[in-house]
């Protein structure tokens, strides 16, 4: 989160900030050469940019008015010669060249102190645009300062503006970057270096360096170029503060020793040119301790990140795998070539049921090839009780297991893909669908015998009958009694042939001419619209089952449309891994929310539906029975009130879509 001053410094910092200004100035004054206007040095413009920025946006003139006063007043009294005009205008120049360079800092750079954020120059971007918002700053200052000096009939050149512009960017660059890097490491939590060195390598790094530039700038040879490598040093072993400290401290020694006379820019004849070549020395010095050091914060950073990362990664990865050994599903992951990659704790104990006394390994291979290469008597085509994917396992005590098997496919690189099976034992379950399926089927087909012969006598009595006669009501009432009696002994015979008929799974065609949207066309009455997608997706199913799932819901949305208004069905569905997962869509009197979990009961029926509506309430049932036995799950999902409802389900993805 960033934070931007909001309140006025206090008179203390503010008078600090002042006085600091006007010492930096008198020292600045101090390097003037006799007989010429401008100074060789400004560190006090540094000092004046800081002052901005620690001051809130909404008291700028708290700054700027006293800065320029300072500044004219300093200039005019301590310089001799200097006019009262080029004074004025050089207090101008500096107050405008802080202002532009504070407005450029808070729009180009919100992340610094000062400027709406917690940093400082500890990044490649923030140092570039702070090193362009100062040569924006200096630039403005230094036109403003060089007109003042030929206004006042002073020789003005371009060597005039130069040196007023490289002094006031120098000092902006380093007392001004030193500063606000000491500003942070002051008031922020500064994390240390990936590879820090320790305070002994500071110390030594200390003593050679400044034992080095006092050797270099006590002689004649041109050999500067040497103590960038301490610069380097010490930005790529400390952090970004003690670096740049570290930095400015030898370009100080430097450019002292180069006023004083001595060191290799001593040979230059024109002193405000050697000037020049010495503060671009310490600018190029403290620039590179900066952009090492903005480089190796940000490889912290990233370090970091990476480090944080990995560790979240190993978290989720151990949780993932707590979570896989604790299922009762077993799980086995099988690479490209049908190895085995890993497994959970449920398949291996499936797999020592299959192979008991032998190891995990040859205990998982036996019972995946049983499950990928099963004996064609041991699978649902042939037992009319399992499952599309369901697997007999047969044990050496004799006895079976039925696995429900679904696979789905694992994306890896290179184009190639695993697969991962998920196991789970319905052997229980399964074992009890013959018989019971059996005893419903025997059952409803024994009552339609005698319920034929109910309803043909009802409709010789009725034909008997005089219409006006007392006895024709209840003979109609029991004709439509026992139309729902045929009516419910359909949907159990139905719902029988659902649960433990022989399921024979090939691809399915669900959209086109030969699809089997296609098929439920005469539920729809001549106004009812079924708007279905070309390129729907085909399922591996059994067709018959696929047939009455579809015819199903799609009864249900002509049937339940709201009165007086033709029924929109609408039938989306899109491939995910091994699965299509399909929604049907109506805009009809839909599905109250406290009975979108009970509508799949046997017989429900709301209270609203059954006063308007004929039904049996098998209908539902039947589809979650097809939609179970194929490995999926069915779901009324959420809607409004009145605005209709969508049913979504899942069936197997076909196996070879392309040769439907």
């Amino acid at each position: 989160m960033t934070t931007a001053p909001t309140t006025a410094l206090s008179p203390a910092r503010a008078a600090a900030f002042a006085l600091a200004y006007a010492l930096l100035t008198v020292v600045g004054r101090l390097t003037a050469i006799e007989g010429q206007v401008l100074s060789l040095i400004w560190p006090g413009s540094g000092v004046a940019l800081l002052w901005l920025l620690a001051e809130s946006p909404r008291h700028l003139a708290r700054v700027l008015l006293p800065l320029m006063a300072i500044h004219g007043v300093l200039v005019v009294v301590v310089a001799n010669g200097v006019s009262p005009v080029v004074g004025f205008f050089g207090a101008l120049s500096v107050t405008v060249q802080t202002a532009v360079i504070g407005v450029l800092l808070r729009r180009w750079c919100p992340e610094m102190l000062g400027a709406g954020g917690t940093a400082s120059i500890r990044s490649p971007r923030t140092l570039t645009m702070a090193g362009a918002a100062a040569a924006a700053g200096c630039l403005a200052g230094a036109l403003i300062g060089t007109v003042g000096i030929w206004v006042d009939a002073a020789d003005a050149t371009v060597m005039t503006a130069v040196a007023w512009f490289a002094r006031h960017v120098v000092g902006v660059l380093t007392v001004g970057a030193v500063g606000h890097l000491a500003w942070e490491w002051r008031t922020q939590d500064i994390p240390p270096r990936t590879h820090e060195g320790r305070r002994v390598e500071l110390a030594v790094l200390w003593l050679l360096s400044v034992a080095a530039t006092v050797a270099v700038f006590t002689q004649p040879y041109p050999v500067t170029f040497l103590l960038i490598g301490f610069a380097v040093w010490s930005a790529a072993r400390f952090r970004t503060f003690p670096a740049a400290l570290h930095c400015l401290v030898i370009g100080a020694i430097a450019l002292t020793l180069s006023l004083t006379g001595h060191g290799p820019f001593d040979r230059i004849e024109d002193p405000v040119v050697e000037v020049l070549i010495s503060q671009l020395f310490v600018v190029g010095v403290l620039l590179t301790g900066l952009a090492v050091g903005a480089l190796g914060d940000r490889v912290d950073v990233l370090f970091a990140a990476a480090t944080r990362a990995r560790e979240e990664a190993a978290e989720q990865a151990e949780l993932l795998a707590e979570m896989t050994e604790s299922m009762g599903e077993g799980l086995v992951v099988l690479d490209p070539d049908g190895r085995i990659e890993r497994s959970n704790g449920a398949s291996r104990r499936l797999a020592h049921r299959v192979s008991p006394g032998a190891d995990d390994d040859h205990a998982l291979c036996s019972l995946v090839r049983l499950l990928l290469e099963p004996d064609v008597a041991n699978t649902d085509a042939a037992r009319a009780e399992l499952g599309v994917g369901d697997v007999v396992i047969p044990l050496r005590s004799g006895e079976e297991i039925v696995l429900a098997v679904s696979r789905a496919s694992l994306s890896r690189g290179g184009g190639r893909s695993g697969t991962l099976l998920v196991l789970r034992e319905v052997t229980e379950h399964r074992s009890g669908l013959r018989p019971l399926a059996g005893f419903a089927s025997t059952a409803a087909h024994d009552l339609r015998g005698p319920l034929s012969a109910i309803r043909s006598w009802l409709s010789l009595a009725v034909d008997d009958l005089e219409p006006d006669s007392d006895a024709m009501m209840p003979l109609r009432r029991a004709e439509r009694s026992a139309e729902q009696m045929a009516d419910l002994i359909g949907d159990l015979l139905e719902h029988a042939l659902a649960e433990s008929g022989e399921l024979r799974a090939t691809d399915v065609r669900l959209a086109g001419p030969d699809g089997v949207l296609a098929q439920t066309a005469g539920l729809l009455g001549p106004d009812d619209v079924l708007e279905v997608d070309p390129d729907l997706p085909a399922v591996h199913a059994d067709p018959v089952a696929v047939r009455q799932l579809f015819g199903n819901l799609v009864g249900n949305a002509v049937k339940y449309a709201t009165p007086g208004e033709p029924a929109t069905i609408t039938v989306r569905a899109q491939r995910h891994g091994a699965r299509v997962v399909v929604e049907i869509e109506d805009r009809g009197v839909g599905v109250e929310e406290e009975e979108r979990s009970l509508i799949f009961q046997r017989f429900h029926r709301s209270g609203a539906v059954r006063a308007h509506f004929r039904g049996t309430g098998m209908g539902l049932t039947i589809c979650q029975t097809i939609v179970h036995r194929h490995g999926g799950t069915i779901e009324c999902l959420p809607r409004p009130a009145g605005s209709g409802s969508v049913f979504r389900f899942d069936l197997p993805a076909a196996e070879d879509p392309q040769r439907i």
